[in-house]
Order: structure tokens, then C-alpha cells, then sequence
């Protein structure tokens, strides 16, 4: 009997394993992915922030992944806050929120990657270390990659006024940021297609343009016309994407009542010439294009399902896998690989990030924790 008696003081102290074996581990919450961005089809980066039932449910998490998105683990996140999150997806711009926070992520390489919108944070160690990037009080709005080279949009908007904004370029691995001459009116649409930047641009009301110019920022950067008709003007955001030495540019007119009239065209020889692809349909807003090397695209966007071409543009249609995924607010498709893509929802309730590896045929939702 005394034994029996020492046991129970045993468990009712609290020794609960003592008693009933090992606890199972803790399921941490789904997070909700804000930005992603990968470097090569196994390694990329995820920005997301906690449920807001959680304590400090703006501040930011990263995750990475070296197997393609099938699983994350953590790594340490620069110490900002989220901004402009979930409408950022789309291209928002200039991003809203208090100095210093972010809603993007991207990176050159395994070492080097940027968080920004508004704020500006950079890592040189793959992520180990973070550090914040004077900007002189101006908002990066839109970013890109590639060719060892990193450019970026700056904007600064002063109270009531419009925002004056051109782009700056940095050699990949510091953080030497310069202004690139003839890049003023840059908007959020930015790549980087071999050694040649490009930025879509609006100036004093005038139809956009494109800029182009080398992405080191060693030479001007010159104007060119964009195709889109004028019923095809009106949108805040006209997407931009590059595979290659090809480009697409996407034309949204005035958008209304979850409807807008929507147009690809695409370019092989940098802007200069121009054509134009089949009519998207006209429910949903226009907000990401995607291009991959094999030659597909991808149209995504506010209250838009994810639309896809692989005939160059000629025909379009939608997954039937994507059905599950929460379109009411929308869908933002990016493609990594001609095989590999992911799609992010801008919803606070559906917190999956869908991929796709066989070119956008089939989707599978992954939840990151």
C-alpha cells in the first residue's frame, strides 16, 4: 500500500510522464505565406506570418525548403514587421506600413536575399544574419535578381503628393546601392532578362512605358512604348515577367464590379516590338504574369483563378486541381522551373501554398508551420 500511495504523490506533483509515458509533440500553427522565392528548383525561401490568435501575429517568420517545397524548416527572419499583407500579393504599391517592415522576400543566390516594401533587409550567409539597408526615407517597392546583379525600385511619397520613384542597382553580394540614370517614374513590375534590367513606368499621367538599360547600372536606361490599347489601360499594376530574352507584359483596363478587360502581349527581342496574345477572360483582376523557359504563361490575380497558356498565348484555360485553392480574393502564380511553380492565396484563411511540378498541370496544397 505505501508503495501505491508514493506513486499517485508522484503523478499529482506533476510527473505526469512518470505515469502515463511521453507527451506527444506540440503541432505548431499553420502560417500564412506572404512571399517566396527560389534560387534553383530545390532551394527557396518563404516569408509568412503566425495566426493572429498568436502573440505578435504581425511579426514576420521565414522558412526554407531544399527539396523543392515539400517541407520547410525554420531560420532566423529579419526583426521587422509585416506590411500591406494580405493585398500585397498583388502588387500594391507603394507598400503601406511603418518604417522598416516588409512584405517580400527574394534572393540572388544560396548567400544573398533581400526583404522589402517599404522597409529594406538584406542577408549575405543564406539567411543566418539580417541587416537593415538604409534607404534615406524612401519605400522599395518592387525588387529583382539575376546575373549577379540586384536592382530595385525606391519611391518617396510625401503626404498627398505623388510619389516619385527610380531605380537603383547593386552588385548581388553588398549592399552598394546606386540611382541608375533615366529610370525616373519606375513602377512595381522589375526583372532582370540577362544582363538587362527592365521596370514599367508611368510619367505625369502619360500612358506607362518600359524602361530598359544594363542591370549594373553602368549606362542610361532608355524609354520604350507599351502595346496596351487604350481600353486596356487603367489598372494599377501592369505585370512583368522574363524568361530568357523573352518578355511578357500584361494590360488591365479600369477594373469594376470583380471584372476587368485583360491582354498578355510578348516580346523576343526586348521591347521592341510587340504581340499581342488572346483575350483573358474578364472576370478577375490582372495582377502577376509568369513566363516559363519552355514557353509557358501564367495570368493570376485579385478574385482570378490562375489562368495558363501553353501554346504561346493562343489558347488559355485553368487547372482543375487549383479548384480548392481560395480564388474569392485571388491567386498569384510563379513559376521556378518549365516543370516547377507555386501559387500563393491572398486570404487570412486559406494558409496553403500550392505547387505544381509537371508545368502547371496539377497543384498540391502544402501547409508550412
Amino acid at each position: 500500500m505505501r508503495s501505491l500511495v508514493v506513486v499517485f504523490v508522484v503523478c499529482a506533483l506533476g510527473s505526469l510522464a512518470a505515469c502515463t509515458g511521453p507527451a506527444a509533440p506540440a503541432v505548431l500553427p499553420a502560417l500564412g505565406p506572404v512571399s517566396a522565392s527560389f534560387v534553383s528548383a530545390s532551394t527557396g525561401w518563404l516569408l509568412a506570418v503566425p495566426p493572429c490568435a498568436a502573440r505578435g501575429c504581425r511579426s514576420l517568420r521565414v522558412r526554407e525548403t531544399t527539396d523543392g517545397g515539400r517541407s520547410w524548416f525554420a531560420v532566423p527572419a529579419p526583426p521587422a514587421r509585416v506590411s500591406g499583407w494580405p493585398s500585397v500579393i498583388f502588387g500594391e504599391s507603394p507598400p503601406e506600413g511603418p518604417a522598416g517592415s516588409v512584405n517580400s522576400v527574394i534572393f540572388a543566390s544560396r548567400s544573398d536575399g533581400w526583404a522589402y516594401g517599404p522597409g529594406l533587409w538584406a542577408t549575405h550567409d543564406g539567411g543566418a544574419r539580417w541587416h537593415r539597408v538604409e534607404t534615406r526615407g524612401m519605400a522599395v517597392t518592387g525588387m529583382a535578381a539575376g546575373n549577379g546583379r540586384v536592382i530595385a525600385v525606391f519611391a518617396r511619397c510625401p503626404a498627398g503628393k505623388p510619389c516619385q520613384s527610380r531605380v537603383y542597382a547593386s552588385p548581388a553580394g553588398t549592399d552598394a546601392w546606386e540611382p541608375v540614370p533615366g529610370t525616373t517614374g519606375a513602377g512595381a513590375g522589375v526583372v532582370i532578362a540577362g544582363p538587362t534590367g527592365y521596370v514599367t513606368a508611368s510619367r505625369g499621367g502619360a500612358p506607362p512605358v518600359l524602361l530598359a538599360g544594363p542591370a549594373g547600372g553602368a549606362g542610361p536606361w532608355r524609354a520604350r512604348p507599351v502595346p496596351c490599347r487604350q481600353r486596356e489601360l487603367g489598372g494599377d499594376v501592369v505585370p512583368l515577367a522574363a524568361a530568357g530574352s523573352v518578355l511578357v507584359l500584361g494590360c488591365g483596363g479600369q477594373p469594376g464590379a470583380g471584372m476587368q478587360v485583360k491582354r498578355l502581349y510578348v516580346s523576343d527581342n526586348g521591347g521592341t516590338s510587340w504581340r499581342r496574345l488572346a483575350r483573358l477572360p474578364r472576370l478577375g483582376y490582372l495582377g502577376a504574369v509568369s513566363l516559363t523557359p519552355a514557353g509557358t504563361i501564367l495570368a493570376s490575380g485579385g478574385r482570378s483563378d490562375v489562368h495558363i497558356s501553353r501554346d504561346g498565348g493562343q489558347t488559355w484555360h485553368t487547372s482543375p486541381s487549383l479548384r480548392r485553392a481560395d480564388s474569392a480574393d485571388g491567386l498569384a502564380a510563379t513559376m521556378i522551373t518549365s516543370s516547377q511553380g507555386f501559387v500563393l492565396q491572398a486570404s487570412i484563411y486559406y494558409k496553403q501554398v500550392w505547387f505544381t511540378y509537371d508545368g502547371g498541370a496539377h497543384w498540391t496544397p502544402v501547409t508550412i508551420r
